[in-house]
């Protein structure tokens, strides 16, 4: 089993999904993360609130990404895209999140360990330049599930911002 660093970044308010998606697309190319496409990727669906399930759907590189965007959409859970940018070795995935199944609250981006252990601090220097991108009430990171201080996304938006005020993290916005 792999490890992973992942990292939530917490919305101030919440978005209609498309229209952040497609803004945090356009965002994402400007600095080389873009989606991964080939023909053995695939979109992972989230559980709705209701723990209703979607089927995981496969990419192919002649989809757009406007159109994997409605993809994701059109799940009231949202889900999980697999991106790549050119500093590291392995895929970096991106989970929109949802806590009613109406509009998008976080998202979590997540990076191989192998590419998180390097002495340098590339990927909290991309977490930055994402977090940029968005109106953050918080960003922080290593929450998987391997870390001391795990936030499990099963938890209700309030018991995550109880966690995070009664913690610290390796990646964390109010030290910026």
């Amino acid at each position: 089993m792999s490890y992973f660093n992942g990292t939530l970044i917490l919305l101030k308010e919440k978005k209609d999904p498309k229209l952040f998606m497609l803004d945090f697309n356009e965002n994402l190319k400007s600095i080389d993360v873009l989606f991964q496409k080939s023909d053995y990727e695939i979109i992972v669906f989230n559980d709705s609130r209701n723990e209703e399930e979607k089927e995981p759907i496969e990419l192919n590189k002649s989809m757009t990404d406007d159109y994997i965007i409605d993809l994701v959409c059109s799940w009231k859970g949202l889900g999980l895209l697999t991106y790549r940018h050119p500093d590291f070795e392995f895929e970096l995935w991106i989970n929109y999140l949802t806590w009613d199944d109406k509009y998008i609250n976080a998202i979590k981006v997540s990076f191989a360990r192998k590419d998180t252990m390097f002495e340098d601090n590339r990927h909290e220097k991309l977490i930055s330049k994402m977090s940029e991108f968005v109106d953050y009430e918080y960003v922080v990171g290593d929450i998987n599930e391997e870390s001391k201080n795990y936030i499990s996304m099963e938890e209700s938006l309030d018991k995550i911002k109880e966690h995070i005020l009664e913690s610290s993290f390796e990646i964390d916005s109010r030290n910026w």
